[in-house]
């Protein structure tokens, strides 16, 4: 995996530009399933070899306005030949300034905002003690793995109910595969679950690709929540990030994640408009 230098600059500009690097690292460049990478003057894009929408992404558009309805009907007939969905993560910052209403226009739904977030990491409390009774591990094998994703998987049902989807089985299928093969260059453990009497109940994941850490993957099951699972796993993959070097934390936070960011040193810089094309599957 490339790794770039730790950034420093905790400037607003600065920890907006690394949030959306980071974006781009964690679900493009660096992607735990590699993706088809498309770099694109305006726009930064990945075709997964899987027709799941939530792999297939769109990021960081520049559109030119007279340029944006052509290039939006590209992308989309270019998912479409995948066979395939899409998420489309829309910042301020993109362009052009009426790019949410043209991607109505073109079929796709405004599902959902996701606040950017970003701390330095000399403010967060790195040195905290996690809960009692909760075993920090970091996922460096196919088993523990095994258990990161049964956190993952339990966190899809809770939201759609009934049993995996053929996609779903096959992108856990494709994590298995694939993530194994990048532990060997990863400089300290990226995933972290939490067990409690033996039986995994948290997890959490770092991304460094674009040199700061980006969290991902923080996830507690419903039964276990309440509890400061998730703030201790935040805490264990940022460490892990910062025993490199890494200064700079950042995230795009959920309702559930939101306080405990904030508790724990993070602020708000934008917030992204979530618009997706739904698979033909779907």
């Amino acid at each position: 995996m490339a790794i770039l230098e730790p950034r420093t600059d905790t400037s607003d500009v600065a920890l907006i530009a690394a949030i959306e690097a980071d974006q781009i690292a964690n679900r493009i460049t660096d992607s735990e399933i590699p993706v088809e990478q498309h770099l694109d003057p305006d726009v930064a894009w990945g075709v997964a070899p899987i027709a799941d929408t939530f792999r297939n992404v769109v990021l960081s558009a520049r559109f030119a306005p007279e340029d944006a309805d052509r290039r939006i009907a590209e992308l989309a007939e270019a998912y479409a030949r995948a066979g395939s969905g899409f998420v489309w993560w829309v910042a301020p910052s993109d362009g052009p300034p009426d790019l949410g209403a043209r991607l109505a226009r073109a079929g796709l739904t405004l599902e959902g905002n996701a606040p950017a977030m970003a701390a330095d990491l000399a403010d967060v409390p790195l040195e905290e003690a996690p809960p009692s009774g909760l075993e920090v591990v970091p996922v460096t094998d196919p088993a523990t793995l095994d258990e990161f994703l049964e956190v993952i998987a339990a966190d899809w049902l809770e939201y759609t109910g009934g049993d995996y989807t053929p996609t779903q089985r096959e992108t856990l299928a494709a994590w298995q595969r694939e993530i194994p093969l990048r532990f060997p260059g990863e400089p300290v453990p990226l995933r972290w679950i939490g067990r409690v009497d033996g039986r995994v109940v948290a997890t959490s994941r770092v991304c460094i690709g674009a040199g700061v850490a980006g969290l991902y993957a923080i996830s507690t099951l419903a039964a276990h929540r309440g509890h400061g699972y998730g703030r201790a796993l935040t805490i264990a993959a940022l460490r892990a990030a910062a025993s490199t070097g890494f200064r700079i934390g950042v995230l795009q936070a959920s309702d559930l994640g939101y306080g405990i960011y904030r508790r724990l040193g993070f602020r708000e810089l934008f917030t992204y408009d979530v618009w997706v094309k739904r698979g033909p599957a779907e």
